[in-house]
């Protein structure tokens, strides 16, 4: 017997609430997208803020494995573009907005933390919904669901599937290489040099895998008869459950909530 390691198997989702709660895929997409218009509308921070927190909570809750450096990811980003904007915002003239914050040694006026925190709060809240959906259904999922609950075509929903696959079977074919590596060696003349060099050598085995697996994929498409008819067979088709139904009633309610609430203080509409 062959004392090579096996190929890792394929990374599956971690504990959370994303799989006792067993969504349809098509659920958290619907919910979220009224919520990041209405922030995406408003001219002040708050309710993008109280988003991107609740946003950033539920991501550790919904994959305690990827969640929180998906969270820490996030709030990194939204605080560097938040910080960033913050510096590039004109100054107002002298005495006329009160210095509030020290940032790099840059006095910050409260107009320009208001413009920092406006554009990375909405960024941030706005990427973490996302990334929030990616952990509660898969990508792919989402297709299938489309096609059972859109009615899209599935020759359209089924292109993303397979390149998705691609996606995944470099992913496969990349650490066989990788382990391949490991066993004999690299050459490389300093240390440093070695992940480079395994980068780019396993460059032509990719591509011969790429071909190989676009072979197969055009093999099978046409055995089981690809685009003949109007519908496909799954093993498994998406249901919509109450809890969907409830999901997306109470985002709605929130999205409404924040219109509501924050409409007053001013709309991005209303500068136009």
């Amino acid at each position: 017997m062959s004392d090579a390691p096996a190929v890792p198997p394929a990374e599956e989702r971690g504990p959370g609430l994303a799989a006792p709660l067993a969504l349809d895929p098509l659920s958290p997409f619907a919910a979220i997208m009224p919520i990041v218009v209405a922030i995406a509308i408003m001219t002040t921070p708050t309710p993008a803020l109280w988003t991107l927190g609740a946003a950033l909570v539920l991501l550790v809750l919904a994959d305690l494995r990827r969640g929180p450096l998906l969270a820490a990811a996030v709030l990194a980003l939204a605080a560097l573009i938040g910080a960033l904007l913050a510096l590039s915002t004109p100054v107002e003239r002298v005495g006329a907005s009160p210095v509030v914050a020290d940032v790099l040694g840059a006095d910050l006026q409260r107009n320009q933390v208001l413009a920092g925190a406006r554009l990375g709060g909405k960024l941030g809240a706005a990427l973490s919904l996302f990334l929030l959906t990616g952990l509660l259904a898969g990508p792919q999922d989402l297709l299938r669901a489309m096609v059972a609950h859109l009615r899209v075509p599935y020759r359209v929903a089924y292109a993303g599937v397979a390149a998705l696959g691609f996606r995944e079977r470099f992913a496969i074919e990349y650490r066989v290489i990788r382990e391949a590596h490991d066993l004999r060696g690299t050459r490389a003349p300093l240390p440093l040099l070695r992940p480079l060099v395994r980068r780019w050598t396993a460059v032509p085995a990719l591509m011969a895998g790429a071909v190989r697996h676009a072979e197969r994929v055009s093999m099978s498409m046409d055995a089981r008869g690809f685009g003949a008819y109007r519908h496909r067979t799954e093993r498994s088709t998406p249901r919509w459950r109450w809890r969907d139904t409830l999901l997306i009633l109470v985002c709605w309610a929130l999205a409404a909530a924040i219109v509501v609430r924050f409409g007053g203080d001013g709309l991005v509409l209303h500068d136009v």
